[in-house]
């Protein structure tokens, strides 16, 4: 029996669920659906779970995991979003109420931050809670949908205030979210993220910290979690001074980096060994996760030795982020250590 239940959306491929399983459902659709019998409401699933899957394997991107991956699942052929769209309307000619499907037209409408249709996602998102008022997906899929319809980097009271009011609603979907489901490491991760936003550092420091806790151990394998929120919680305690932590969640940022590049080498040598075409194209799209740059981090642990006083050390990880990035005389470079560090590199490095 596969894992399937019908909030496919909370599984995600190779973490929660094997491609085998997703298969497995896949097929066991497509026998009710070619043998057009039984209750609506199976029928009504069968549709479902096909649309559902083919949002999940589109580009073989991991869909509506805001900050894992993309906004929402993009569609990369034209073919794929129109049989998505054929397979949901039948779905919903069948149970026209159907708040799972109306999910799936909200992921639809907002396929792209530039070019969705937010308003009308929304009112998809709205009327799926209305109909299941327990439905965590939906919350946390409605909160992006708060924030990225009405952020703009713009001076303007008005528009400042409007972004205010959009992260203060996703906040609220996702503290709703996260009473449905409190052990999911994503809501805490993404309300975290809003949280800095406002200014509210401890409140951050404090999601950043239980997403950590319930992070399961495929996830931190597969989407290198503690990486990411290590480094997101540094900025945090660095924003509240607290400097010794913010070193130590930099510190870690960078050791386990470095622990999942050299894993990762050592896993390619292997199957380079084995003349293993498929796993060899599975780790070059692995291989896009495990060296994002975390060159940065150096600065950041640099600007949290400065202002803690520590000089040489900060003069240190500076040295290392430009021996990295080979542009010590370069003024790409030196901008950076300006922007990020808030002070001249010849203040620290001379």
């Amino acid at each position: 029996m596969s894992k399937y239940n019908i909030d496919l959306d909370y599984l995600i491929p190779n973490i929660d669920i094997s491609w085998d399983e997703i298969n497995d459902i896949k097929a066991e659709a497509d026998k009710i659906i070619s043998e057009n019998k039984g209750s609506k409401k199976n029928l009504a699933m069968a549709y479902l779970k096909r649309a559902q899957i083919k949002r999940k394997g589109a580009g073989g991107q991991t869909c509506g995991y805001i900050f894992y991956e993309d906004p929402a699942c993009r569609f990369i052929i034209a073919k794929d979003k129109k049989e998505f769209k054929n397979l949901i309307g039948k779905a919903m000619e069948l149970i026209p109420d159907m708040p799972e499907a109306l999910m799936q037209l909200g992921l639809f409408n907002a396929p792209e931050l530039s070019f969705g249709d937010y308003n009308k996602a929304i009112k998809f998102y709205d009327k799926a809670i209305q109909l299941k008022p327990d439905y965590a997906a939906a919350f946390n899929n409605r909160a992006m949908l708060f924030y990225y319809s009405g952020v703009f980097d713009d001076e303007n009271d008005k528009v400042k205030e409007k972004t205010k009011i959009n992260i203060r609603n996703a906040v609220a979907d996702l503290t709703e979210a996260i009473k449905i489901r409190p052990f999911d490491t994503l809501y805490h991760l993404n309300r975290a993220t809003f949280y800095s936003k406002l200014g509210e550092h401890k409140k951050a420091i404090e999601d950043f910290s239980n997403a950590i806790k319930y992070a399961s151990d495929a996830l931190r394998d597969r989407l290198y979690t503690e990486i990411l929120i290590f480094n997101l919680r540094g900025k945090e305690y660095t924003e509240l001074k607290d400097f010794d932590k913010a070193i130590d969640d930099f510190s870690e940022t960078l050791h386990l980096k470095q622990e999942y590049d050299d894993a990762y080498l050592t896993r390619k040598k292997g199957i380079l060994e084995l003349k293993d075409d498929d796993k060899l194209v599975d780790e070059f799209y692995e291989s896009l996760r495990s060296f994002s740059n975390y060159d940065e981090t150096l600065l950041l642990r640099g600007k949290a030795f400065y202002l803690a006083g520590e000089k040489d050390k900060a003069k240190a990880d500076i040295d290392e982020y430009l021996n990295r990035k080979h542009n010590a005389a370069e003024t790409a470079g030196r901008s950076k250590i300006l922007k990020i560090v808030g002070v001249k590199p010849e203040d620290i490095m001379n």
